[in-house]
């Protein structure tokens, strides 16, 4: 059976990019694309970003075909307001994505907004159009939706990750070569998540406004933390993927994206090395992004990775019916496995210390 494949965040770091260059094939396995937003005058995205010019995009994209490796531009912004659907803003939007793809040879690109899709299929055929995760494709229908706008991967929504049988489904339904985001560590239905990211999509236009804007950034952030931190069967509950379970999915996909795009580069690198070696010997909130990392590093939880092999942890939650209220099951692992005040040579590093 061929190795998995890789979608890698570029975390504006160059000398990172270094380092993950000397891992794009790593136990049998390899790193297909890695993504990344542009100039911020063009579009939002999925996560604030420092300021970026053209022509750094197009530096950054040249040293990545370079390798031999391929790039995904991010425009997967969820809102850009009234005039996002207006000719000149439509238009203009295209012109980027066309300089993108036909100047500077980017490959593939994430898109949220099916109308986007369908544009982007309409005037740029050879691209590969992915579906962002932040597209909330968790059913049959919208993956065909999606599909017949144009699209050739789908990024499903974190939520069904764990639900094989319907992620088998999509594939089947859609055609769609499907791409499991295995790190995001998002809470598991979050009521949060969609004004969250309405909320990213227009400050990732305009980044680094100030204190008070650390303090907004911070809002939804401390909100989910908190809400870890009372009750940590949310991070049992966050719907990752562990990297020794990524070759389980092979009926679905062997194509995965980490998430890691404002990471530390430390976390970031130790996440691509862990997935691509399929194998994690330590905590595993060390790999996860967002919310399940931020509590982990603020209150030193530690979740041994290995103990959820021996608690049969995979095979339970694969089967489950999801209806959590009526089930203690993660929140009595939790109680068991999660440890508090543990600092790990990994932590300490993140913490920016050597």
């Amino acid at each position: 059976m061929s190795g998995l494949d890789f979608s890698i965040p570029y975390n504006n770091d160059p000398e990172n990019l270094s380092e993950i260059f000397r891992l794009k094939e790593h136990n049998g396995n390899r790193i297909r694309e890695i993504y990344l937003s542009g100039p911020q005058e063009f579009s939002g995205a999925g996560r604030i970003a420092p300021e970026l010019s053209f022509d750094e995009f197009a530096r950054i994209a040249r040293s990545i075909h370079d390798q031999g490796i391929r790039v995904n531009l991010l425009l997967n912004s969820i809102c850009e307001g009234s005039d996002w659907y207006s000719p000149g803003v439509l238009n203009s939007t295209m012109e980027y994505l066309r300089r993108a793809h036909e100047d500077h040879g980017v490959e593939a690109v994430t898109i949220a907004n099916p109308l986007y899709v369908r544009e982007a299929r309409r005037r740029f055929p050879r691209i590969e159009i992915t579906v962002s995760v932040l597209g909330d494709v968790d059913c049959v229908e919208k993956a065909v939706l999606f599909r017949k706008a144009g699209a050739d991967v789908i990024t499903p929504h974190v939520d069904i990750n764990r639900d094989l049988a319907l992620l088998k489904k999509i594939r089947e339904k859609s055609g769609a070569e499907i791409k499991l985001m295995v790190n995001e560590g998002c809470l598991f239905r979050c009521a949060f998540r969609k004004f969250h990211f309405n909320y990213i999509s227009h400050k990732s236009r305009k980044p680094g406004t100030g204190k008070t804007a650390s303090v907004e950034d911070n809002v939804f952030s401390a909100n989910c933390m908190q809400l870890s931190k009372n009750d940590p069967s949310q991070i049992l509950k966050s719907a990752w993927i562990r990297p020794e379970d990524a070759s389980r999915y092979g009926e679905i996909s062997r194509y995965f994206k980490l998430v890691g795009r404002t990471s530390s580069s430390s976390m970031l690198l130790r996440s691509v090395e862990a997935y691509l070696g399929e194998n994690w010997d330590g905590d595993l909130l060390e790999l996860m992004a967002g919310n399940i990392y931020s509590v982990g590093m603020s209150h030193l939880l530690h979740l041994d990775n290995k103990s959820l092999d021996e608690a049969g942890f995979f095979e339970k939650t694969a089967s489950c019916d999801k209806e959590c209220s009526e089930c203690d099951y993660c929140a009595a692992l939790a109680g068991k496995l999660i440890r508090r005040g543990v600092l790990t040579h990994a932590k300490i590093k993140d913490f920016g210390f050597r």
